[in-house]
């Protein structure tokens, strides 16, 4: 009689994000479905949340109830009204939560400008770089209505440059260290502990970009 073999597979670990606002929301479920990250889950914070030290909180629980292995809390300064200050106040805090947070100053938009290239230094006004945002990508616009309609594409179209933006994130985060004190961004942090945890992007299935 044959004897049945044990399964030896380890779970899959898992990865929670949570962010501030519907439209990054959007962005990050396009990359969930776009790079097949299957034990990523991405969730938006409750309007509730409308300072950091709530949003931390409501990650941690989400962290505590799906017994994520790993948990983030994604904002820009101006989507919680924070400052450096702020941020800096409340490392400790979302450690103790055990979160992590991805943070982006002064607005979410310096990701996709960042896919542009990183400025030469730091810029606390997001309006002039903003501009050129709309002028490389025609009808942008920091919205969920965009990202369920022209934009439902975003990711898949900035995905080619991902690997630079995350060079120059950290190229700029020299310059934002040395102007405040505190990184610009910690998406390039967010990127390693993706790749931990969901390993590579699998674009295999995405052949053909919908223009």
């Amino acid at each position: 009689m044959k004897t049945r073999k044990k399964n030896t597979t380890e779970p899959k670990r898992m990865l929670l994000l949570v962010c501030a606002t519907e439209a990054e929301t959007l962005y990050f479920s396009q990359m969930r479905k776009d790079c097949r990250y299957v034990n990523l889950t991405v969730l938006q914070a409750p309007d509730k949340c409308t300072d950091l030290q709530s949003l931390i909180d409501w990650t941690g629980r989400q962290r505590s109830k799906g017994r994520f292995d790993s948990a983030w809390a994604l904002f820009g300064f101006d989507d919680v009204g924070a400052d450096v200050a702020t941020v800096k106040e409340m490392e400790e805090h979302a450690e103790k939560k055990k979160v992590r947070m991805l943070y982006f100053n002064p607005s979410f938009e310096l990701w996709f400008i960042l896919h542009l290239g990183a400025p030469s230094a730091f810029v606390s006004d997001i309006a002039p770089l903003r501009a050129k945002l709309q002028e490389a990508l025609p009808g942008y616009e920091m919205s969920a209505e965009y990202f369920l309609t022209k934009g439902l594409n975003m990711h898949i179209k900035l995905f080619p440059r991902h690997s630079a933006a995350d060079l120059n994130a950290r190229n700029y985060n020299n310059a934002a260290l040395a102007a405040t004190g505190l990184k610009a961004t910690t998406m390039p942090d967010f990127d390693e502990n993706l790749t931990e945890i969901c390993g590579l992007a699998d674009m295999s299935h995405n052949q053909k970009v919908r223009r």
